[in-house]
């Protein structure tokens, strides 16, 4: 899709303390080799702050940043992919009342790792569709701490990370204007992570801390063994990178154009960073040094490399952004957006 008047007034994120993986290789809790493979430097852990606590945090500096007042807030939508701190009851509904309140609608989005993007399209239709929509506030939020999670085995070449994000979007004007969104669906292989997974009655049912191994070996079996998962892993890359080439089209531009980047955090053994670079995409100019130091956020990936590329003054007026997501399922997102301001902003995604 492709936008017109719609701007991100300001964006912000609230994370855990970081822990780095050679502590955790050091006490055992992570194997060298694999470290070696992925190449993450460190991840962040909430201490047993509330996954939605941390959204309401990074909310709260966002809406300062953007100067939008809490009347003109008209939606808030909240995505996550895990426990947000309490069973049964309604995370974007808490996140309004403790920034907000007023009668602004509340929806939560749960599409995994693409969330925060799906998020942002949905967002950027609702403002489209309704010229007095005011302003949306969209977060995410997740923390990936035991019992449930073993942030450095649950899900091979990714370690998840404790963090909360926040992004205001709205008509008129704004740090970054919204050029185009494109998320698009596959579920080829959803069996990555359904496969062998018995259907349980609550959480935690089958057993904590959630693991992800067997699924993924019996999808991989299915397909003929261990040589699969590389041709598994090329197809979910082609999607993500045909989103690209879509949100670039559908923005006006040619990759040459994109200034920076904004990929997912996940392991190296994850990215095919060679059709990337055939593409025309430069690591360098990528926020992968910095996700390297971060984490996987679930659905904040985005909005927090974002907020990194601002805070640390990398992007200037006139740069264009691209971000890019996704989602167990699978779902793949992209978004592409120009920088229009250049805001003095202190650290929050750092």
């Amino acid at each position: 899709m492709r936008w017109n008047d719609i701007y991100i007034g300001a964006v912000a994120a609230s994370l855990g303390r970081a822990e780095t993986t050679g502590t955790a290789v050091d006490e055992g809790r992570y194997d060298a080799d694999q470290q070696l493979a992925d190449g993450y430097l460190a991840v962040r852990v909430a201490d047993g702050v509330p996954a939605v606590e941390l959204a309401v945090a990074a909310a709260r500096i966002a809406l300062e940043r953007a100067g939008t007042a809490a009347e003109d807030v008209r939606l808030v939508m909240h995505a996550s992919i895990g426990h947000q701190g309490l069973d049964h009851f309604a995370p974007a509904s808490y996140v309004q009342h403790r920034t907000v309140r007023g009668r602004a609608g509340a929806l939560e989005v749960k599409q995994a790792s693409n969330g925060g993007l799906g998020g942002l399209e949905m967002a950027a239709a609702y403002l489209g569709a309704d010229p007095a929509a005011g302003s949306v506030l969209l977060t995410t939020a997740d923390t990936f701490e035991p019992p449930a999670y073993d942030r450095y085995h649950t899900d091979g070449g990714l370690l998840f990370s404790d963090g909360g994000t926040a992004l205001v979007l709205r008509r008129g004007s704004g740090v970054a204007r919204l050029l185009s969104t494109v998320v698009i669906g596959d579920t080829t292989h959803h069996g990555l992570y359904n496969d062998n997974a018995a259907w349980v009655a609550a959480p935690g049912s089958g057993g904590w801390p959630v693991d992800l191994t067997p699924r993924q070996e019996k999808h991989v079996s299915d397909l003929g063994g261990p040589e699969a998962f590389l041709e598994i892993v090329q197809s979910l890359d082609d999607k993500q990178q045909e989103t690209v080439r879509l949100a670039v089209a559908e923005a006006g531009l040619e990759v040459a154009d994109i200034d920076w980047w904004v990929f997912p955090n996940v392991g190296q053994t994850l990215v095919d960073w060679d059709t990337y670079k055939e593409m025309g995409v430069d690591e360098a100019r990528t926020t992968t040094e910095w996700g390297r130091h971060i984490g996987h956020l679930g659905a904040g990936d985005q909005i927090a490399g974002l907020a990194h590329l601002f805070e640390s003054r990398t992007v200037r007026s006139g740069d264009r952004v691209l971000i890019n997501a996704a989602g167990q399922g699978f779902t793949f997102g992209s978004a592409v957006l120009e920088i229009v301001g250049e805001p003095d902003w202190d650290s929050t995604a750092d």
